[in-house]
């Protein structure tokens, strides 16, 4: 708990960040340029999880190991034989996904997306750096140089991103009306009446979207250099004694293989789902190409002015999957991502237990985990689900088509982030005990529903795009409940779904359902839609801290472990909140 709460911090600080980010730049891209952006990123992550593998879990998981075991000579190899690893796999990775740029976007049909695949590809490079001394610290159980290097690459991406993105966009902008040209073309306006400006933003959207990613690569190149320069100058507070009276390091070739056996599964498992979902996504567009060219009068209809009157056919396909993952998808995403920290957490922890054969602390370590990850991921999800609409128009009020667009489909994903939020850490429960390869196996099932799903429901005109979040919610759903009982199974750990899950879920409910009455009643004494979505959060945030108190779903040992945690835990057992 103390290293998650190491996390917890760092994670909110990147995600208000990431929202200072995402919030401005989605409305100087919109759901065209968000298009090319994604196209980029969707290249990228199956690429980066192939380069850098399950080398971090890996290695926090042997570290920790090793460091129990007093193998202070084998924690030192181990860091060395990921430096190398990490570095050939990194360059091998950024020289694949420049060799795929041209077919890749040749092939969803997004040419325009091109210059952001170029320029994202040196951050796997950037990452795998960085993830060495990530994990490295992590398995020491030493989680600010995560924390730190975070931040920094968030602050990186915020500022240079920002900078270049408006910058770019500004540029072309100013070019296209001096030069009354776009695409080579004389134009004042389209056949349909479309002005020259529209036509202008449209046309520069592939190179604003190109600097946005140019941040996020140099914003990684900073996290890299933080870690570096750190392990240079603090080192890991193994002291010479330590390292001396240590029994002598396994010779590399044992350590090597012992640290690619336990990566393996867990690549297979990030490459299944990765692998899966850029399939998933190309066969996303490609369908929402094919309902938009046999269909495109019926999809315009069906979403009226929330489709830009100066985009043509072959592109409203790009602008719906940008205002999916521009807008809704990088809300749903907060959940899992910030519910992982309890995963990245409970890895050397539960390993290190789990070697000890110490039942006891096995069962603590598993059931607080869950329980922590079900406060988090149940209200965040079932709040999100309760209210779209208001967290679309308070973030991006800019671009009302877009939110228009994104709302319903975010409906969709709030239930999917409970499922997800939940499957993170369980993940890497599973892989703390030794099971790497159950996970796989249950992500290969999911991923399978997941584009069978969307490939059916996108290809419907009356559903298209919507279809997409449909097979999300259908995957995370299977992968939850297959890991839950595999994990109950192989650790002997009983689970009590009382206090874990049950308690919480109750909580949020109540929550879900406050926060829908709040924005109702406070809609009819307020008229700014921004002042009534942060008043319900804030009454919902409330009401459900109350009911969790009140349903006692909070342990005694959840608030030691915090700090002044003792003197909280003690107050709230005098007004006999807790027990």
């Amino acid at each position: 708990m103390h290293g998650s709460l190491i996390l917890v911090v760092a994670m909110m600080l990147v995600k208000v960040i990431g929202a200072i980010y995402k919030i401005p730049l989605a409305n100087i891209l919109g759901g065209d340029g968000g298009g090319y952006y994604s196209t980029a990123y969707d290249l990228y992550l199956p690429i980066y999880t192939l380069a850098m593998g399950g080398l971090p879990v890996a290695l926090s998981r042997m570290v920790a190991e090793s460091v129990g075991e007093a193998r202070f000579k084998d924690t030192k190899a181990l860091l060395k034989i990921a430096r190398m690893s990490f570095l050939v796999t990194g360059l091998i990775g950024t020289f694949i996904m420049l060799l795929l740029t041209v077919p890749y976007t040749n092939f969803v049909a997004k040419p325009g997306a091109i210059y952001s695949v170029l320029l994202i590809a040196p951050a796997i490079l950037f990452c795998c750096a960085m993830s060495t001394y990530r994990g490295y610290y992590e398995g020491l159980r030493n989680m600010y140089p995560t924390a730190v290097s975070q931040v920094i690459e968030a602050l990186g991406k915020l500022v240079i991103g920002l900078l270049l993105a408006w910058g770019v966009k500004q540029y072309c902008l100013n070019e296209f009306e001096r030069l009354g040209t776009v695409f080579g073309k004389a134009v004042e306006a389209d056949a349909a009446g479309t002005p020259m400006r529209e036509l202008a933003e449209i046309a520069a959207m592939p190179y604003a979207a190109a600097g946005a990613v140019l941040g996020v690569t140099l914003g990684t190149a900073l996290g890299a250099l933080y870690t570096v320069i750190h392990y240079r100058i603090t080192g890991d507070k193994i002291s010479r004694e330590e390292y001396l009276n240590s029994p002598p390091a396994r010779p590399m070739k044992e350590n090597f293989k012992a640290l690619i056996c336990i990566a393996v599964p867990i690549v297979i498992g990030s490459l299944v789902t990765n692998i899966s979902s850029l399939v998933d996504v190309t066969i996303v567009q490609k369908q929402l190409d094919v309902v938009v060219t046999g269909s495109a009068d019926a999809i315009r209809e069906m979403y009226g002015s929330s489709i830009k009157a100066g985009l043509a056919d072959g592109d409203i396909s790009n602008y719906l999957y940008g205002c999916y993952k521009m807008y809704a998808y990088s809300i749903y995403n907060l959940v899992p991502a910030l519910t992982s920290v309890f995963g990245v957490s409970a890895i050397p922890v539960l390993a290190t237990v789990w070697s000890q054969k110490n039942k006891l602390e096995v069962r603590s370590n598993i059931e607080q985990t869950v329980r922590i990850s079900s406060m988090i991921a149940l209200p965040a999800g079932l709040g999100i689900m309760a209210l779209s609409g208001p967290i679309l128009t308070l973030l991006y009020s800019g671009n009302p088509e877009e939110v228009a667009i994104a709302t319903p489909i975010l409906r969709i994903l709030g239930i999917t982030a409970v499922f997800a939020g939940l499957t993170v850490p369980i993940t890497s429960m599973l892989q703390a005990i030794g099971r790497v390869s159950v996970p796989v196996k249950n992500m290969a099932v999911g991923v399978v529903l997941k584009i069978v799903v969307n490939y059916i429901l996108v290809g419907i005109p009356s559903i298209n795009v919507i279809g997409a979040p449909v097979g999300t919610a259908v995957c995370y759903g299977y992968i939850f409940f297959a890991n839950i009982y595999c994990l109950r199974k192989y650790s002997g750990v009983h689970i009590s779904f009382k206090s874990t899950m049950m308690k919480p879920m109750i909580s949020a409910v109540i929550c879900a359902v406050s926060a829908v009455l709040a924005y109702s009643l406070t809609a009819k004494i307020i008229s700014s839609v921004k002042a009534c979505a942060l008043t319900s959060m804030a009454i919902a945030c409330l009401i459900y801290l109350i009911s969790l108190i009140l349903l006692r779903g909070i342990a005694k040992n959840d608030l030691l472990t915090l700090p002044k945690g003792e003197k909280i835990a003690k107050t709230l057992e005098k007004l006999k909140w807790i027990r």
